[in-house]
């Protein structure tokens, strides 16, 4: 277990649904927190409304220029969590070449822009924890999950080669792959259904995953937990029995 007393942490992506979860999380057990996300103002509202120190930033993720001086402004930190954006998936009937490639440039890049700015450092230092997060739509191919999964995939095989690279020095490399996140449960406002689907988890309890996550030397997990495994047992499946069995999106 790590001792998160006194710990900083940088966030990128913190204004989606698990971003502020977590940021809520970490901060409860004392870490000190850098928030960016696309809306500057809503990061400086999370982080007035965070129990712990917490400061937000702006760095566009799309431009590494303005990356590798968000990550000057914000310092020496602990670790780096990398959240994707989690919209954004076409199918073959509605194909939009330019808005594929405007979420694969805005996942992918974001998180080599990430890497690229932070990474350096952490080598040179021989300490860091670099967390980037992708989903289960990363590790095969489904219906209506073009560019999305296309970049998630993408997001997956980098921190693959990062962990190959850094696994045997000072640098904790980690990936976590989460279903689908919602920022709330309907069950809690009288809503249908009577059930969460089986890939779909509340920011809440995605963020308790990743926390968790955090605290453990495994490189790579994937949540909630039973379709994680299944998920990721499929791709030792043949091609015929997997697509017969995965019609839709995870």
């Amino acid at each position: 277990m790590i001792e998160w007393q006194g710990k900083r942490y940088w966030i990128i992506g913190a204004g989606s649904a698990l971003g502020r979860a977590l940021a809520d999380q970490l901060s409860r057990v004392g870490a000190e927190l850098v928030l960016t996300s696309s809306d500057l103002a809503a990061m400086e509202q999370l982080a007035e409304l965070l129990p712990g120190k917490a400061e937000a930033l702006e760095a566009d993720v799309s431009d590494p220029g303005a990356m590798r001086a968000g990550a000057a402004k914000a310092g020496t930190v602990d670790g780096v969590i990398y959240l994707p954006d989690g919209e954004g998936g076409f199918g073959a009937s509605n194909w939009d070449t330019a808005e594929i490639e405007r979420v694969i440039d805005r996942n992918l890049k974001g998180a080599l822009n990430t890497v690229g700015a932070v990474l350096p450092g952490m080598v040179k230092a021989d300490s860091g924890h670099l967390l980037l997060v992708a989903g289960l739509s990363a590790y095969r191919g489904l219906p209506g999950e073009i560019g999305y999964g296309t970049s998630m995939a993408a997001i997956m095989h980098l921190a693959e080669e990062l962990y190959a690279d850094l696994r045997n020095t000072g640098v904790n490399v980690q990936l976590a792959c989460p279903g689908h996140v919602i920022a709330a449960d309907p069950l809690e406002h009288g809503d249908t259904p009577a059930a969460l689907p089986p890939s779909v988890m509340t920011a809440d309890a995605a963020a308790r995953e990743l926390f968790e996550h955090m605290n453990d030397e495994v490189f790579q997990k994937s949540f909630p937990t039973m379709r994680g495994w299944v998920v990721r047992l499929s791709q030792l499946m043949p091609n015929w029995l997997y697509y017969r069995l995965f019609r839709s999106q995870l």
